[in-house]
Formats: C-alpha cells, sequence, structure tokens
C-alpha cells in the first residue's frame, strides 16, 4: 500500500492505495478543508499540520494500516519551470540506463536558482545522432544522447515548511515531492489530446495551473494566482457581502454567463444585526462571468506571451472546482475560440473511484497512477540531495 498527500490551494486531500498486477484500487480517502493554506503556500503551520493529521487518521481507520511513510503533492504560486537539454555520450554503442541518467543530470546542472528546490524532471524527448522524437531510448545504437526536459521548481522554503508539517510535527516520513499537474494530466486528459497539443487548466481555490503537452509530453507550465478565490472576492466587493457567504452564493446561483439566467431576487441574511436585502441573481452572475472572463484572459495572455497559441489545437481541457460553474464550457469557447471542455479524471482511473470521478479530484486521483509508474522507474532523483550532491553523485558514477 501507498499514500499520497496532496496539498491543494485550499484543502487537503489523502488518498490510499493498494496496488495488484499493475492496478491500483483506492482503499482510503479523505479531504478536508484548511485555513492553514493560501494560494498554495503554507500560512499556517499548526492549522495545516492539524488537518493533516486528520486526514491521516481518517485513512488509518478506512485502511486499518498505521502509514508512516507518504508521496507529497503539491502546486502554488511558488512553483515555477523552465525547459532544459542534456547531453551524454553513448558509452557502449547501446543506450543504457546509465547513459539516460547521465543525459538527465546534465540538463539540470545549471539551472536550478539558488532559492529554489528542483521538484521534478520530466523528459520530452530523447534524441540519438540527431534523430529527434525518441521516447524510450534504451537500447538503441548510437553515439550522442540528447534529452529535452521540463524542470519543476518549487521555493525552499515551501519544502521545509512542508516537511515541517508533516515529518517533525506529525512524525510522518515523506517518500518524494512531486508537481500534482503530472499527475492530473494522467487521469484527465487523454493519449490523443496529450499527442495533438492541449492546454489544462486546473482552476483551484487559489491558483490556477497551466500545463500545456504536446506531442505526448509536457512542454510548459505556470502557475497563475487567480482562481475562485479571486471569483468569489470579487462578489464579496461587488455586494458588500463577507467572503463566505459570497462563496456559498457563488456555488448555489452561480453561473459562468449571465444571460442565461433569470432575472430574479435572492434574499441575503443581514450580518452583525444589519436588515436583509435582496439582490438580483443577474448582477450576481454578471460579477462571476466578469471575473472567469478574466482568469481566462490572464490564461491566453500567458500562453500568447510564450508563444504557444499554435501548440493546443486540441483546445483546453478544465479541471479543478471552479469546473462546476454552470456554463462554464459556453463562456471557455466564447474566450479562446477554441475547443474549451470540463475535464473529468476518467481515464483509466483507479478501482473503487467512482465516486471520486469530479473535475476537483482530477490531481489527486492522477497521482495514484503517476506514483504507481514512478515507483517503477529504473531509476529517480534524489530530492532530498541539493544540485551539487546530485551532480558530484553523478561524476562519481562516471568514473
Amino acid at each position: 500500500m501507498f499514500n499520497i498527500i496532496d496539498l491543494g490551494t485550499s484543502k487537503i486531500t489523502g488518498i490510499s492505495v493498494q496496488e495488484s498486477n499493475g492496478m491500483q484500487k483506492v482503499v482510503g480517502f479523505s479531504s478536508k478543508s484548511t485555513s492553514g493554506l493560501k494560494k498554495g503556500s503554507i500560512i499556517n503551520i499548526t492549522e495545516t499540520s492539524k488537518t493533516i493529521a486528520e486526514v491521516v487518521e481518517d485513512l488509518q481507520d478506512q485502511t486499518g494500516e498505521n502509514i508512516r511513510v507518504v508521496d507529497v503533492s503539491f502546486s502554488g504560486e511558488l512553483i515555477s519551470s523552465t525547459n532544459s537539454t542534456g547531453l551524454a555520450t553513448i558509452s557502449d554503442k547501446e543506450v543504457s540506463v546509465k547513459d539516460q541518467q547521465s543525459a538527465l543530470q546534465t540538463s539540470i546542472a545549471m539551472n536550478v536558482p539558488g532559492d529554489k528546490e528542483l521538484l521534478n524532471v520530466v523528459p520530452s524527448q530523447y534524441i540519438i545522432d540527431g534523430q529527434p522524437g525518441i521516447k524510450e531510448p534504451k537500447g538503441m545504437t548510437g553515439v550522442r544522447l540528447e534529452v529535452r526536459t521540463h524542470l519543476v521548481y518549487c521555493s525552499k522554503n515551501s519544502i521545509s515548511n512542508i516537511s515541517k508539517c508533516i515529518e517533525e510535527i506529525n512524525g510522518l516520513q515523506i517518500n518524494k515531492f512531486y508537481f500534482n499537474q503530472l499527475g492530473a494530466a494522467k487521469c484527465t486528459l487523454s493519449d490523443d489530446q496529450i499527442d495533438l497539443g492541449v492546454c489544462l487548466l486546473d482552476i483551484g481555490a487559489g491558483t490556477t495551473d497551466l500545463t500545456i503537452f504536446k506531442n505526448g509530453s509536457l512542454i510548459f507550465s505556470k502557475v497563475l494566482p487567480y482562481a475562485g478565490d479571486y471569483i468569489t472576492e470579487s462578489i464579496a466587493i461587488a455586494l458588500k457581502i463577507p467572503s463566505s457567504q459570497a462563496e456559498e452564493l457563488k456555488k448555489k446561483y452561480g453561473s459562468s454567463i449571465s444571460d442565461r439566467v433569470a432575472d430574479e431576487s435572492l434574499k441575503i441574511n443581514g450580518i452583525g444585526g444589519e436588515t436583509d436585502f435582496k439582490i438580483s441573481k443577474r448582477m450576481l452572475c454578471e460579477v462571476i462571468e466578469q471575473s472567469i472572463s478574466n482568469i481566462l484572459r490572464s490564461c491566453l495572455g500567458c500562453i500568447e506571451e510564450n508563444g504557444l497559441q499554435d501548440s493546443i489545437p486540441a483546445g483546453f481541457i478544465l479541471s479543478g472546482g471552479t469546473a462546476n460553474l454552470e456554463n462554464i464550457e459556453e463562456l471557455g469557447s466564447a474566450i479562446t475560440h477554441n475547443s474549451f471542455k470540463i475535464g473529468y479524471p476518467e481515464y483509466e482511473p483507479p478501482l473503487n473511484s467512482e465516486k471520486l470521478i469530479k473535475p476537483q479530484f482530477g490531481a489527486p486521483l492522477g497521482m495514484v497512477k503517476f506514483c504507481a509508474e514512478e515507483q517503477n522507474k529504473e531509476f529517480t532523483f534524489n530530492q532530498s540531495k541539493g544540485i551539487i550532491a546530485r551532480v558530484l553523485d553523478w561524476l562519481k558514477s562516471e568514473m
């Protein structure tokens, strides 16, 4: 059994998984809101640690197992990424695992900023003696091996704070850290979409995760600081009501297109002795429509700034809690002038996960498949070591 803790931007989700004959089965699940996270960053260690403890306790009650080791996935404002290239000489005419590892190590050697921690290295393609597009080079003949990679970083402080909450306070051991959008793609996108070119937008509470896949690989990722909470705050400001009340109105009456709702009145309870009052439902939805439009235009701007507007012929797939708003597909299509569909974690999801096939669970469910694949890899990067230590290990292995 392996266990995953996913730190979202407003909630913490835990999944316990049993694996047999290459199949994964969910045997424990818990998801709890927390005030300890904001935009994916820990702002209150005590509250975050408490919620993690509650999630782990739920998993232990459901599985009857004592959980000691977890994989941790997360996103947030402090995630960043870049593309890189690595080179290696093929040591014995045929590409070996050692050659692959050497090429990957050189792709990260000079690309990690001082205040960052390398989170994940994602190979997009290998090139042997000028032949591009190779996904698995092992055993192929050649002289020069090149690899194109997508490197995902996070701040060292983020890793330190997460480790404190999970290891120091809750007494658990972290196996590995992952950028959770690597998992989201596993269940939410089809192989055809990933090959043709698609943009996955995960609009959660605090951040919007934008990832672009093409030719079967991740080629771009960006975390934007506007998401569901931005919509909620816009409602609260426009209607002069508390954020908690604005969130409730958004979920209960919200529509992404104001023209699609009847112009009826909604009764709002007064706070702190204030008199109850009424608002127009259409006015509420106008605020929602404008806020979502701003988020989507920000995403489009990011794509265009990086010259990727022609890289997504398969369009946009939307996941995260904001995907549950009515008419969001129609608004998305109108703004992006492209296919815009809600993504459900329906592509080879783990067994016993039928009740979790919802947009907001795309990342944690996808991490089940992703972590299982990572466990079966012939080599992985030791995230507990800094960049210098990793390079020194590589140099020793070359001697």
